[in-house]
């Protein structure tokens, strides 16, 4: 369905070793509660662009009853071999953010992690995916996802960045080089990939990422535009936290309109 992703997923899971899914499922679970008001295993949740699985790993392991899904086919191999390695129940769909609705099925919550909606760089792909996600929802249903601050990245924004991960004899180096578009809102960044086994260099290779920032006014419009109401935002893993100019990842709750 994509290019992108497809030798990353590979060594994406190396690159994020040290990302706390645990700590960000927990700070989900604390959304849905405050929201949802139900038991963890009352409550169905499809993570839309689940990646690996990480998080609805994390969250299955908590009561939920988690399904998952990802444009990339080669992330969702990945997802589906280490849940049966761990003995969850977990299915996984291979579909976007606009191709969800072929899921027909209803939750009482969608997720999207990792700000996974700043990939949606055209109005009409949000509007459409927007609508899908409604769709997914029963009522009195959430939709949980956080995204690039506009007014952060505009203060924060570095064109070169360099990432490193280790694990026994495997490294992987990620170079990433961001060029800003202030006008379409979109930072398009090139990752050069660098993959060492004992030293050596055994695979190169690079992808191109379009990734489209919003402002929080913005973002509330685009919701109500496409029917749905703001029932709670904070900056990303502080709940009870007001959102500040320098926030770079924030996190909303909304809910369809009735």
């Amino acid at each position: 369905m994509t290019t992108l992703f497809r030798e990353y997923a590979q060594y994406y899971d190396l690159l994020y070793q040290d990302k706390d899914y645990s700590g960000e499922a927990r700070f989900v679970a604390r959304l849905l509660g405050r929201c949802l008001g139900k038991p963890a295993e009352q409550t169905e949740i499809l993570d839309l662009a689940c990646g690996t699985g990480r998080h609805a790993q994390e969250l299955a392991g908590m009561g939920y009853r988690v399904e998952g899904s990802d444009l990339s086919a080669d992330m969702v191999a990945i997802a589906s071999d280490r849940a049966e390695s761990l003995g969850l129940s977990i299915r996984f769909y291979n579909e976007s953010f606009q191709s969800c609705h072929r899921i027909d099925r209803r939750y009482d919550a969608v997720i999207a992690m990792f700000s996974a909606i700043d990939y949606l760089t055209d109005d009409s792909d949000i509007e459409q995916s927007l609508r899908h996600i409604r769709g997914l929802l029963r009522e009195g249903g959430v939709f949980v996802f956080d995204f690039w601050n506009g007014n952060a990245i505009l203060h924060g924004y570095s064109p070169t960045r360099v990432r490193r991960a280790e694990k026994g004899d495997q490294a992987v180096i990620r170079t990433s080089s961001a060029s800003l578009d202030t006008t379409s809102q979109i930072i398009t960044i090139n990752f050069d990939f660098l993959m060492l086994k004992g030293g050596s260099i055994v695979r190169e290779f690079s992808e191109v990422h379009p990734i489209r920032y919003f402002f929080p006014q913005e973002m509330t419009n685009l919701l109500a535009a496409n029917g749905f109401e703001v029932v709670h935002r904070c900056p990303f893993l502080r709940e009870d936290s007001e959102i500040e100019p320098d926030e770079w990842n924030l996190t909303y709750v909304a809910r369809p309109c009735k």
